[in-house]
């Protein structure tokens, strides 16, 4: 019931952000992975991945609709609604911390024997040109990095930097 109320806070949290605004104190010149397609920081004293799920989630749809907005606005041109849902699905799966590659299955939207047809094969096709372009949009906007942390190393003499022999990688994925 705890985390429950929680994501209700979340939810509501995520929603009143658009989603793709400068985050706490707006500063985006520390370097690396840095957007404008920021989660926004919910109030909670201590991590909560059920709170966390939702807020990536929701951040993740809302920097895709963003994102897809500008796109079409440069395109010039209407986009499909399944293009659209294909593009949005991208940013989703990347804040998610899916790989980079569009899923080898289509949505159960499109399992349908319509979809099988010659009718309802240019409409999956549309689904998956919106995800990869989706795709190329969000890792350029940092969205990939929502299930990641930075992690510090400390050689043997308490200084910074690996143990000798140890790579270090400087992101883990949370959560999985």
């Amino acid at each position: 019931m705890k985390c429950r109320s929680a994501v209700m806070l979340a939810i509501g949290i995520s929603l009143a952000a658009s989603g793709c605004t400068l985050g706490r104190g707006g500063n985006c010149n520390s370097g690396l992975f840095c957007s404008d397609c920021i989660p926004p920081w919910v109030p909670t004293p201590k991590y909560i991945q059920c709170v966390d799920d939702v807020v990536v989630w929701e951040t993740g749809k809302n920097c895709g609709i963003h994102a897809l907005a500008r796109y079409r606005h440069q395109c010039g041109q209407k986009l499909t609604a399944d293009f659209s849902a294909g593009f949005v699905q991208a940013y989703i799966d990347l804040a998610e911390g899916r790989g980079p590659l569009p899923p080898s299955v289509p949505p159960s939207c499109y399992w349908q024997a319509y979809y099988r047809s010659c009718a309802g094969k240019p409409r999956i096709e549309e689904w998956y040109a919106g995800y990869q372009v989706g795709l190329d949009q969000g890792l350029q906007s940092g969205v990939s990095q929502f299930r990641r942390i930075d992690i510090r190393t400390f050689g043997c003499n308490g200084g910074p930097g690996p143990a000798p022999g140890i790579p270090a990688t400087g992101l883990t994925r949370l959560g999985i």
